[in-house]
């Protein structure tokens, strides 16, 4: 175990060694993330190890603690959202492969993982497309699709003709 990540990681060293890492990252070090929060504060637990698959190929595992900033897009004020994410990567795999184990799949380069791109990858696909306090509180004068008003129930106008088949 480590408490200091580095970056890069050789995945055959790592395989054979059967490593577990675990560390804190800075969100200010992944910028595409930073880009869609309202601040950069904040850490990233990370947990990962590296092992073989029934695949021939490694596996990334790992998880991820943190609590993100984002803008409330109903209020337009700051929302703290924690956020938990479970990650199972198969390393360097063709597409097919991919599709059978049902696994996803990351490329490496020359053999290294960069740990921060894979953290920041997974942290964004994690993030909702519309961040949102619960509930309707924050705005006042928002109108969700639940509180649509009741539909009039107009009386059918072939009603008049039932009546007279009726008679």
């Amino acid at each position: 175990m480590q408490d200091k990540l580095q970056r890069c990681y050789q995945i055959q060293k790592e395989v054979s060694r059967g490593s577990y890492f675990r560390g804190v990252i800075e969100c200010k070090s992944l910028g595409r993330l930073v880009e869609k929060l309202n601040n950069d504060q904040g850490k990233i637990t990370v947990e990962f190890n590296f092992s073989d698959s029934g695949y021939d190929h490694p596996i990334l595992q790992g998880h991820l603690e943190t609590i993100l900033t984002l803008e409330c897009q109903r209020c337009l004020k700051s929302l703290k959202l924690p956020m938990k994410i479970e990650f199972k990567l198969l390393v360097d795999a063709p597409d097919e492969l991919a599709l059978d184990s049902s696994l996803e799949s990351i490329c490496s380069e020359d053999g290294t993982i960069d740990i921060f791109e894979v953290v920041e990858e997974e942290l964004i696909l994690g993030l909702p497309l519309v961040p949102m306090h619960e509930g309707k509180s924050c705005n006042e004068y928002w109108q969700s699709q639940d509180d649509t008003p009741d539909v009039v129930m107009k009386e059918n106008p072939f009603s008049v003709l039932k009546k007279l088949k009726m008679n």
